[in-house]
């Protein structure tokens, strides 16, 4: 089985990379390699390598920042897995489409459904909302997609809450958090 895994530097994609069994073909991509705000690239990719599975575990995840990059933030979360969707319904391949929880506002007090309706507080869960909403469209009634979303990341590569913890704990007397 070929698997195409993109943002293999990331937390996800390390992770994913390591815990490879040894009858997968994994083709792991960086950024370098397949630049997801580059459709072409996102289209040549699955051409090319003709995966069983395309993992998209990259993204554009920098939640602050995606509110004064909207468009780059659009391309890599919701044009991206479009590009992949439209591919992938030609060569009859699968994916995995890695979202988040941002898609939702945060203020239930219960677990979300798998399809409650969506409704994200900023850009970068508009753009991961979009990302889901292009994959249904394009391979919902394919049974060629699959949709996870995650929330709370943690790894040893890459940044992440628990790692800035540990490094503000071991530097000051005093940590001042968020709790929302």
């Amino acid at each position: 089985m070929k698997v195409l895994l993109t943002g293999a530097s990331g937390q996800l994609g390390h992770a994913i990379i390591k815990s490879k069994p040894s009858y997968i073909e994994l083709i792991a991509t960086t950024r370098l390699e397949l630049d997801l705000a580059d459709t072409e690239s996102c289209r040549r990719a699955v051409k090319e390598h003709q995966p069983d599975w395309v993992i998209n575990s990259g993204a554009y995840t920098a939640v602050d920042k995606a509110e004064d990059e909207k468009e780059l933030a659009m391309s890599i979360n919701a044009i991206a897995p479009k590009m992949f969707s439209e591919e992938l319904r030609q060569t009859g391949g699968k994916l995995l489409q890695i979202s988040t929880d941002f898609v939702f506002d945060g203020k239930q007090k219960f677990p979300y459904k798998t399809d409650q309706k969506k409704n994200p507080l900023g850009v970068y869960g508009a753009t991961k909302a979009a990302g889901e909403d292009a994959v249904y469209e394009v391979l919902g009634n394919t049974n060629q997609a699959l949709i996870i979303r995650t929330s709370w990341l943690i790894g040893a590569v890459g940044k992440n809450f628990l790692k800035t913890m540990i490094k503000l704990h071991r530097s000051q007397e005093e940590i001042r958090v968020v709790s929302d």
